[in-house]
């Protein structure tokens, strides 16, 4: 099935402003509708019980000694049988599946992963098809309950049919104990609780335990939603499309964090994210006396390389394209001097189109130490398509980082690499709730990186809340206890953009960004009160909004303006100076101190005098 490309209206011929861009998306370019089908190609079946023994012996896990099996039936639902077949109750059914040699479809107990002690929780398809009922909730509770005596991380592992009818509502009411044990463990220990899908995960599970937990990691195989397939069908009189429930499905509608190809790799990749959120220990504390820990350039002029690969989804991990094509970056440009209006506008179309421009990648790759992604990217062709909004979790020296914020992404034409904006949706800003919610517990300072228009302006996306997305996103950022450094990285856009741009304790803008209520071409409509404002009208608009950093940093709005090279490896250098830096001097203020000192900072945000009359 081939991608559905629409053209969104212009023309090659089309004058200078038609090709600036409106309000969130890029006018004159392709808009791609993702299909799924094309990155289901290559999905394998997965046999649940054998990858959880798989993945059980990779990371030495030694079971619990508590075991707990059904005493008395209570409920009493029976099974009638037809013809020869006789009736069929509760503890029939548990006998036949002791006899085959199967305990309950949980337990849990000690692992290891990649030197860290994790306590893990495991259901089973292979008793009950995983079937969540009483004795899974008391091996989920005891699970929890260890997890916060040792203080150690909490990984649970799911597949699950549903919950056991055989139960009832006795059974239906362990939804609600998992998600109490893992508020518990959440308010009590400071370590991540990571949910793991492993196969099939319909009903209760889906819907209790795995959307509370800090991240969701799916292999590749697993199917996952509340309602399966046939009850889907049953209600709607609908033929449910294969694969519209897979994990990759899920990942593209942000349901899912991250999906990995097996067993080996999640658990690899566990390990990375431990490894990452891992605070350190007094000695290596950053202080004003640290000194850059990076130097990236090597060649002098050096540009930023994109790889192209084989249409699906990939990643986690930066560089795991087998041979791809690999392209470079146009260098910048360089030309004669132009008046003050015509820069302005030569700036702002590099802003949206450059690809040599660093973005949250690059700076999460280059200005940090070590790096793990929370996202995966999707390959279209000649489109490399990042979620809206991506994050991770990295380190300068051993001091961790959340970083959260808006990612473009790249397109390939000819020879040449474009980039293209992104536009946040409603999921996208619950993604960065969740990673803000998961670096609150651990402690970790926040960096916040923005290059936007603005959000997704779609039908869809307002039917779904957009207004209040953004709402609570900005005051996540605001409200965040650790310390928050903002960078803008290219364009800050519209409410969208200061979503992912919290004006909290320290703010930069790259020395050529900048930050607009509405992109030029929407601002110049609104002033000139026509849909189609004219070159001229756009260029006075963008000439006399004072967009650019210096006029930010002018007008009292932000801190500190980073200065750029043409190599993009310099400039993350500079960006790296600059978080070190404003980390040192944050990390020494208390907590209450630091809001003081925030709600202060955004109480002033005026620039303009105010009289008052």
């Amino acid at each position: 099935m081939a991608n559905r490309i629409e053209q969104s209206g212009s023309t090659p011929e089309d004058d200078f402003e038609t090709r600036l861009y409106g309000e969130g998306f890029p006018a004159g370019l392709p808009v791609f509708e993702l299909e799924v089908e094309p990155h289901l190609r290559n999905r394998r079946k997965i046999n649940s019980p054998s990858q959880l023994q798989i993945l059980q012996d990779l990371v030495h896990f030694k079971a619990s000694h508590g075991r707990w099996r059904i005493a008395k039936d209570l409920v009493g639902l029976v099974r009638r049988g037809h013809g020869d077949e006789r009736d069929e109750s509760y503890f029939d059914k548990l006998r036949r599946e002791t006899r085959k040699g199967k305990s309950e479809s949980s337990n849990y107990g000690t692992a290891i992963f990649a030197g860290h002690p994790v306590i893990m929780y495991s259901m089973n398809w292979d008793f009950f098809a995983g079937s969540l009922g009483v004795v899974s909730g008391e091996t989920f509770q005891a699970a929890a309950d260890l997890a916060i005596a040792k203080k150690l991380p909490f990984i649970s592992v799911y597949v699950s049919s549903g919950v056991r009818q055989h139960e009832n509502f006795a059974g239906l009411t362990q939804m609600t104990r998992m998600v109490e044990a893992l508020r518990n463990f959440k308010d009590r220990v400071e370590q991540p609780q990571i949910a793991v899908l492993l196969g099939n995960v319909w009903g209760g599970v889906s819907a209790s335990a795995v959307p509370n937990a800090d991240l969701i990691l799916a292999t590749s195989g697993t199917n996952y939603g509340f309602a399966g397939p046939k009850v889907i069908e049953a209600y709607e009189g609908i033929i449910v499309p294969v694969d519209s429930q897979s994990a990759e499905a899920n990942l593209l509608d942000r349901n899912i964090d991250v999906v990995l190809p097996d067993v080996g790799e999640m658990v690899t990749y566990i390990g990375e994210i431990l490894t990452s959120t891992k605070l350190p220990d007094k000695h290596h504390e950053i202080t004003r006396e640290t000194q850059p820990l990076i130097r990236n350039v090597s060649v002098t002029g050096q540009r930023r390389v994109f790889s192209f690969g084989t249409i699906g989804i990939h990643g986690p991990q930066f560089d795991t394209e087998k041979d791809p094509l690999v392209l470079m970056a146009a260098p910048a440009r360089t030309g004669a001097a132009l008046e003050n209006s015509d820069a302005l506008v030569e700036q702002y179309q590099d802003l949206m189109t450059d690809a040599n421009r660093v973005d949250l990648e690059f700076i999460t790759r280059f200005a940090f130490t070590e790096a793990t992604a929370v996202y995966n990217y999707v390959q279209e062709g000649d489109y490399k398509r990042y979620p809206a909004i991506v994050g991770a979790f990295a380190k300068i020296g051993a001091q961790p980082f959340v970083i959260v914020g808006t990612q473009p992404s790249y397109q390939r034409l000819g020879d040449t690499i474009v980039k293209r904006p992104s536009n946040p949706a409603p999921e996208d800003f619950a993604f960065m709730e969740r990673m803000l919610e998961m670096g609150e517990r651990l402690h970790l300072p926040a960096l916040f990186i923005t290059d936007t228009l603005g959000a997704k302006p779609t039908l869809e996306s307002e039917r779904r809340g957009q207004s209040r997305a953004i709402a609570r996103s900005i005051l996540k950022g605001i409200d965040y206890s650790e310390p928050v450094i903002t960078l803008v990285a290219g364009a800050l856009g519209s409410g969208g953009g200061l979503a992912t741009t919290p004006m909290a304790d320290h703010v930069m803008m790259l020395q050529k960004a900048m930050a607009y209520v509405a992109e030029p071409r929407s601002a110049a409509s609104i002033l000139y009160k026509t849909p189609t404002p004219t070159h001229d009208q756009i260029r006075m608009t963008l000439a006399t909004m004072r967009s650019t950093a210096q006029d930010q940093l002018s007008l009292g709005l932000i801190d500190e303006v980073i200065v750029e090279d043409p190599n993009p490896f310099v400039t993350v250098e500079n960006i790296h100076r600059a978080i070190l830096k404003s980390y040192a001097e944050l990390s020494e203020l208390s907590e209450r101190r630091l809001r003081n000192r925030r709600q202060e900072r955004i109480r002033g945000l005026r620039a303009f005098e105010i009289i008052q009359e």
